[in-house]
């Protein structure tokens, strides 16, 4: 048994818990006749409980790993690349800090080639131009599908 994953997956499910309680204090106007604010709330609850559980099951009662009896190197075990973690964050905080700034679509595209290059992608322009074409097609489908405000930033009155 991984003692680590275990309590990764119980950490989870513990979240899921807690969403779903908190979830449950929001007080719902009679206005909404069957979903109400709460419905998806209460998917992301369930899910991270059924992930949380599953994650620890598999933690426990996983046999052990194979052996590579056919490579003449053991794999890379517990060794981390911490590059693709470390260039997705700078994205996140990045969108986080320029958002309000330079608007959505500019703080988003920048997030999404973060992710990209941080997958390993080193096709530039082409991620440069899906992450542009995905972060206007989400501000669109946010503020004109589902009426909701997006910060426009530099981009104001062009969208």
């Amino acid at each position: 048994m991984k003692t680590a994953e275990l309590f990764v997956g119980l950490g989870v499910a513990a979240l899921g818990v807690f969403i779903a309680v908190e979830t449950s204090q929001i007080t719902v106007a009679p206005l909404y006749a069957k979903v109400g604010p709460g419905v998806i709330p209460y998917l992301v609850a369930g899910g991270l409980i059924l992930l949380g559980l599953l994650f620890a099951g598999n933690a426990v009662w996983r046999r052990a790993p194979l052996t590579y009896a056919t490579t003449t190197a053991p794999p890379s075990e517990g060794k981390s690349d911490w590059r693709p973690l470390v260039v997705m964050s700078v994205g996140l905080v990045a969108q986080m800090l320029l958002i309000e700034r330079v608007g959505f679509i500019i703080a988003s595209a920048l997030l999404f080639f973060c992710v990209a290059f941080g997958f390993g992608s080193r096709r530039y322009l082409r991620d440069v131009i899906i992450a542009i074409l995905l972060a206007i097609v989400v501000y669109i489908g946010f503020t004109r599908g589902l009426s909701l405000p997006l910060p426009a930033g530099v981009l104001k009155g062009i969208l």
